[in-house]
């Protein structure tokens, strides 16, 4: 072979490797795949918000529950005690609002009584002082009026000045009164309470890490055990950023996962990370709040990954899906997600 023939065998093997190097190149950037993924599911922590006994537990651990299912039930009995106490309270304070509500109508009639008497004291003045001055009448009449007169004028002050009272301490009437509202948001407290001893599914899930047995004491803020929602099947994919370019939400994806081989699972982009923690000099992590993604290789520069959330599109029930399951991804970032 001669030498002409030879360097263009290799011109044409660097041209052929350029171009499939460019195919591999452009086909990565328009199906950015990876195997650095995980199944993932909303848990819900569920707590007690009183405390108490257990006294009803009609759950397993990784049982599947509905949402609005009885989870487990603390002894009622003290909280049905503290309702039955909170209504009394409410109907003493209603007594007592209706008894102050009387009175308040008793001024008000002793005060319309007052102005009578006293209109009826200025006409008896006036008709009896001016024949006083012309001495038709006895001083003692004269003297007699002007008292009554006098009385009459204080007993109207003393009766406004009682319903003033009585308007004070009752205050706004019916459900606007400020001791029936407090008697009210008593019981409502009280029920509110009452309604936490029956703890209920708050979403479609599994049981998991229940420790729970009747008779174990729930205290408040207590974890007793977690909910897998399964409502909110989802896989976090990490992509390398130099892999993001044109990943879109809405695009299509292709999943995997090593549990079921050979079966293919759909989904969407639902969106990309917009942070990851930052390792510092000595390695250690800073509390930012956003997702920790340790380095694959620590000695050389890689690029970062970021994770990339991708909702599943109705999994399969046949194939059932655990939160961490291991997953392979392909997205197909030919369209804008549209």
């Amino acid at each position: 072979m001669n030498r002409a023939r030879r360097i263009g065998i290799i011109a044409l093997s660097i041209a052929v490797a350029a171009i499939l190097a460019a195919l591999y190149s452009r086909h990565a950037r328009l199906y950015p795949s990876t195997d650095d993924a995980y199944v993932d599911a909303d848990v819900v922590a569920v707590v007690a918000q009183v405390a108490g006994p257990i006294v009803n537990l009609p759950i397993e651990d990784n049982q599947a529950v509905r949402a609005g299912d009885l989870l487990f039930e603390i002894d009622p009995r003290p909280f049905l005690i503290a309702v039955e106490k909170a209504k009394a309270e409410l109907d003493k304070t209603g007594q007592n609002v209706s008894a102050l509500a009387d009175e308040v109508a008793s001024a008000e009639a002793r005060v319309q009584e007052a102005r009578a008497n006293l209109r009826l004291a200025q006409t008896q003045w006036k008709r009896i002082e001016p024949l006083s001055k012309l001495g038709a009448v006895p001083f003692q009449d004269r003297d007699k009026a002007r008292a009554g007169l006098d009385d009459a004028r204080s007993g109207l002050a003393g009766a406004q000045a009682q319903l003033t009272k009585a308007r004070h301490e009752l205050g706004e009437s019916g459900e606007d009164n400020a001791d029936v509202r407090a008697a009210l948001a008593q019981l409502e407290s009280a029920e509110l309470q009452l309604s936490y001893t029956r703890v209920v599914a708050p979403v479609n899930a599994y049981v998991t890490n229940l420790t729970l047995s009747p008779g174990s004491y729930a205290n408040v803020g207590s974890p007793m055990l977690s909910l897998v929602n399964t409502d909110s099947w989802h896989i976090v994919a990490y992509m390398k950023e130099t892999q993001l370019r044109d990943i879109r939400p809405a695009q299509p994806t292709r999943i995997f996962l090593p549990a079921y081989s050979g079966v293919r699972f759909e989904g969407l982009v639902q969106g990309i990370g917009w942070g990851v923690e930052q390792q510092n000099s000595e390695g250690e992590l800073g509390p930012d709040g956003v997702p920790s993604v340790s380095p694959t290789v620590d000695w050389v520069r890689m690029a970062q990954r970021f994770p990339v959330r991708i909702t599943l599109v109705d999994p399969d029930p046949v194939h059932p899906l655990r939160k961490g399951m291991r997953a392979s991804v392909r997205i197909d970032a030919t369209g804008d997600g549209s």
